[in-house]
């Protein structure tokens, strides 16, 4: 049975494989970047790494999520070598009211936003909690700073709405 998140995964292969077409032309099919640069990023073609493709990925998810507001309402501080867990209230952008039945699919890189492409294992999807709550569960090995890649597919949507509904969010490891 095809899942929600290989189809997810599918459409950002596919996403690279087009900008990997466009090596010959001066931009990557309208993503306004020179696509020797991505590709100069790329470690291998296998679907994690699609998310660590830093150039193709920042160019193609909006700035700010479009659909809905992300809210951390628990600590960004984490505990080193323990099961971790951060909170998210997912709101309607335009009524305010709590979202419940989205697929909230998390990303964890070590480092800030889409420098240092290391991402931790495959993505995963938060736990939902209700009353537009969902719970991330986590651990990470080393202090440091983490991101969050936080994709929020509304219920009904489709999913291609996991990236204009993108926001990062940082966690301090200690």
């Amino acid at each position: 049975m095809v899942t929600r998140k290989t189809w997810i995964m599918a459409a950002i292969a596919t996403g690279a494989v087009v900008t990997m077409l466009g090596v010959f032309s001066n931009t990557a099919f309208g993503f306004g970047c020179s696509p020797f640069s991505m590709v100069n990023g790329w470690k291998n073609l296998s679907l994690n790494s699609m998310m660590e493709s830093g150039g193709m990925m920042s160019s193609m998810m909006s700035d700010s999520p479009k659909d809905v507001i992300i809210k951390v309402v628990s600590s960004q501080q984490v505990s080193v070598g323990q099961n971790s867990q951060v909170t998210l209230l997912v709101l309607d952008r335009n009524t305010g009211q709590p979202i419940t039945g989205a697929q909230v699919s998390i990303g964890l890189e070590e480092g800030a936003p889409m420098s240092t492409m290391n991402m931790i294992g495959s993505m995963f999807d938060a736990e939902e909690l209700g009353e537009g709550k969902y719970v991330v569960k986590f651990s990470v090995d080393k202090p440091g700073y983490y991101t969050l890649h936080v994709h929020v597919i509304p219920s009904g949507k489709s999913m291609s709405s996991m990236m204009r509904n993108h926001m990062d969010v940082g966690i301090i490891a200690k």
